[in-house]
This record gives structure tokens, C-alpha cells and sequence, in this order.
């Protein structure tokens, strides 16, 4: 659920950040959790991912501190791509010990994921990887469907470690961004509720879904 929970990140991971002083030791390994949880579980995508990071990015602004910046770029980075390592291998038994219970087969055997496995375009690996760490509503298919597929571990591993640190570097850095312009909370509340409406409608939409998907699968 790409930015639509950026209006409703957790009350508690606010407050955990929204200090004036730097981020704890006990704050960044929370963070870490919630980041590395969200990735490599199957059925953990009411985590709100892009909102977090964007959040932490905006207090992170607020500090105007670049070291800050960079250690939550590299840790929300660590998080996803162990997450990634995990679910390729966990995900990969869990859908073949339990596929057949209604919640998990929701989500490894939904259309979508049907669709993008029987058309799959061998030559769209590195796109899938990157764009589908974007795109929540596939992004847990991604380490279910590299598994599946045969995409060999190692050569998953790099791709995921590319587009982790490209996923952590754009959505902190658009937190930072406007954190950095030191707008009160409630107009940055409003800013990203904008933003969570637009993607909503454009992720929602069968039309748009359909065309994303089009860029992963043969012709």
C-alpha cells in the first residue's frame, strides 16, 4: 500500500523520532525491525514501509543532520535487503508448507502473482527487483517469484542490495527534503496527505496496475 498509511504511520514510531535531539541507538535498531519485518515477511505489508521512511527522513530534515541522514539511509538499506534475503528462502517454504490456507494463499497465489509467473520476461529481472520495491501491492511477490522462477541466490542478492539502497536513498531523501524546510507539522501532515491520495488513486486503478505489470512480462 504504497504512501495510502502515510497519514497514519503509527502514533508510537512518531513519537519514537520526533525529537530534537539525534536518534538513539535503541531508536535506529527499532526502525531497523520494523523495516527488516515488513520485507521479509509474507503477510506483513500492513506495515507501512514508505511512510516510515519518509517520516523518519522528514525529522531527520528537521535536524539538518547529513551524517544522520546517511547512517538512516544505510540502516533502512541493511533492513531491507536481509528482509529480502529471508523471505526468498522463508517465503519460498512457507508458500510450499502452508500455500493452501486461505490468508497466505491470498497473497502467493492471487492473480496478479499467476499472472506475472506464467508470462514472466526472463530480461526484466533487474526491473521487477528495483520497481517492485516501490510498489508494494508486488513487492512481496518479488523474493516469492525470483525463488519460483530460478533466479539462482546470489545473483537475487545483488539486485536486491541495488534497489534496497535506491528505495531507502529516494524515500528519505523526500522526507529529508521537506523536513529541511522547516514547514510546520501540520502543513507537512497536509503535503503528505496530498501525496498518499495521488498514488493511491494511481495505484488502485486496474489500468495503471495492468500497464506496470505489462513492463515485467512477455509481449
Amino acid at each position: 500500500m504504497f504512501l495510502n498509511t502515510l497519514a497514519t504511520t503509527p502514533g508510537w514510531v512518531t513519537n519514537l523520532i520526533a525529537s530534537d535531539t539525534k536518534f538513539s541507538l535503541s531508536t535506529f535498531f527499532v526502525l531497523f525491525l520494523l523495516i527488516f519485518v515488513e520485507t521479509a515477511g509474507i503477510l506483513t505489508g500492513f506495515i507501512p514501509g514508505d511512510a516510515i521512511l519518509i517520516t523518519v527522513g522528514g525529522f531527520v530534515g528537521a535536524h539538518h543532520n547529513i551524517f544522520e541522514l546517511v547512517l538512516v539511509v544505510i540502516v533502512f538499506a541493511i533492513a531491507s535487503f536481509v528482509g529480502d534475503g529471508v523471505n526468498y528462502w522463508f517465503g519460498a517454504y512457507i508458500t510450499k508448507q502452508f500455500g493452501k490456507i486461505p490468508i497466505i494463499k491470498k497473497y502467493v497465489h492471487s492473480d496478479l502473482i499467476e499472472q506475472i509467473a506464467k508470462n514472466f520476461h526472463p530480461k526484466r529481472w533487474l526491473l521487477f527487483i528495483v520497481l517492485g520495491r516501490f510498489l508494494p501491492f508486488i513487492r512481496v511477490t518479488v523474493p516469492l517469484l525470483a525463488h519460483r522462477l530460478g533466479l539462482a541466490f546470489v545473483p537475487y542478492l545483488r539486485m536486491s542490495a541495488f534497489a534496497s539502497l535506491l528505495w531507502s536513498m529516494v524515500m528519505v531523501s523526500i522526507g529529508y527534503f521537506i523536513g529541511h524546510l522547516e514547514i510546520s507539522r501540520g502543513v507537512l501532515v497536509g503535503i503528505l496527505i496530498i501525496l498518499a491520495i495521488i498514488f493511491i488513486v494511481i495505484l488502485r486503478v486496474p489500468k495503471y496496475r495492468e500497464q506496470i505489470i505489462q513492463l515485467f512480462i512477455r509481449k
